[in-house]
């Protein structure tokens, strides 16, 4: 789970587009929350001024990611480099998804 890092974890950040035509609303803020929720680091969203846990529908839905906005994804923890790659690679995906 995506929980409090550990003492001495790598904590890497990477800026990413949203480029599905819908932004993060309901459906895409699902996977990307499935998709977080598989790895031990903690990881953030930075959007609009606001800092979201990537482990909550509610958080990321609130900050109003529209579609082409700009996100610093931040990732602290002992996977945090496969954490990133996998969600970068979950916001790719989602436009061919339908999402």
């Amino acid at each position: 789970m995506s929980g409090k890092p550990r003492p001495n974890s790598i904590k890497l950040s990477r800026k990413m587009q949203v480029t599905n035509s819908t932004g993060l609303h309901a459906r895409p803020t699902s996977e990307l929350v499935r998709c977080a929720m598989r790895f031990k680091s903690a990881i953030t969203l930075e959007a609009n001024g606001r800092v979201c846990s990537a482990i909550s529908i509610m958080d990321i839905m609130t900050a109003d990611i529209r579609s082409g906005a700009e996100i610093l994804v931040t990732a602290e923890g002992p996977d945090a480099d496969h954490a990133l790659d996998a969600i970068q690679k979950c916001l790719a995906e989602m436009e061919k998804k339908g999402l």
